[in-house]
């Protein structure tokens, strides 16, 4: 039974392991090429087009916030950057980007110290390749189905077998399969469930109200990243920034990271 439940739960995690892969198309090379000859703004052009046409993978978000990067324009850098990252979340080059270009933002908050357990945790989730753990979670499932099989033909040669090795390797198992699964699944549903954005103009209002009249809030700069709550016909967003400055922006400011 409990099988057939890590089964079930697994199966909606495999959509996540699908990407495009743009290295053999040729815009994608014409446009790496115009990018090797600094002409940023071709190369620019060619990513986007690819992009348009609906090629999804971490290598194309990451080149055209390569491009926009070299091009001056930091907040859509960081959104594209940020992309890139939900493909490819360990990848050590977009996370340097990342990284330093933070360091270049005007908006900076000072986080309390985290318990190092609940830090991790938080890390890990930004990190976490699913498409590896799908496959580590496939692998024990295998593993764990093997186990009484030769266990079984162990004592049909023999005559006579240990079974308490053998419950204790499959309550390992079972257990360690248990504990992945919930931690990939929880990564899964925050992933999709959050609703990111960067902010693109150099600096934009937040307002108390969906509404240009209301009180001003406070003001956010270029590339500052931003957790997305209710929208209002496409025009408004009621935005989070680090869960203590709460306010509505108009979204023609956002740059949304997930689609």
């Amino acid at each position: 039974m409990i099988k057939r439940i890590l089964i079930i739960a697994l199966l909606p995690l495999l959509i996540l392991a699908k990407s495009d892969n743009p290295g053999r198309d040729p815009l994608f090379k014409q446009a790496v090429s115009a990018y090797a000859a600094e002409d940023y703004q071709s190369a620019l052009a060619q990513f986007r087009d690819l992009a348009e046409s609906g090629t999804v993978s971490w290598e194309l978000y990451y080149n055209i916030g390569n491009s926009y990067y070299r091009l001056g324009e930091t907040g859509p850098a960081i959104q594209y950057w940020e992309k890139a990252a939900l493909l490819a979340p360990a990848h050590p080059d977009i996370r340097y980007n990342l990284n330093i270009v933070r360091e270049q933002l005007i908006d900076k908050v000072v986080l309390p110290e985290m318990f190092p357990l609940f830090r991790w945790y938080g890390e890990m989730q930004k990190r976490l390749p699913l498409d590896r753990m799908i496959r580590l979670i496939a692998y024990l499932l295998a593993i764990l189905v093997m186990v009484p099989a030769l266990y079984r033909l162990k004592r049909h040669l023999r005559g006579h077998a240990n079974r308490k090795p053998v419950m204790a390797i499959v309550i390992a198992l079972s257990l360690m399969i248990l504990l992945l699964t919930i931690v990939t699944a929880d990564v899964l549903l925050e992933r999709r469930n959050a609703k990111h954005a960067v902010i693109l103009a150099e600096s934009a209002d937040i307002f108390s109200e969906p509404d240009r009249n209301a009180t001003l809030l406070f003001t956010l700069h270029e590339g500052s990243k931003v957790r997305i709550g209710k929208e209002i016909e496409d025009k408004w967003a009621k935005i989070s920034y680090f869960d203590d400055k709460i306010g509505w922006i108009s979204t023609k400011y956002l740059g949304k990271i997930e689609e």
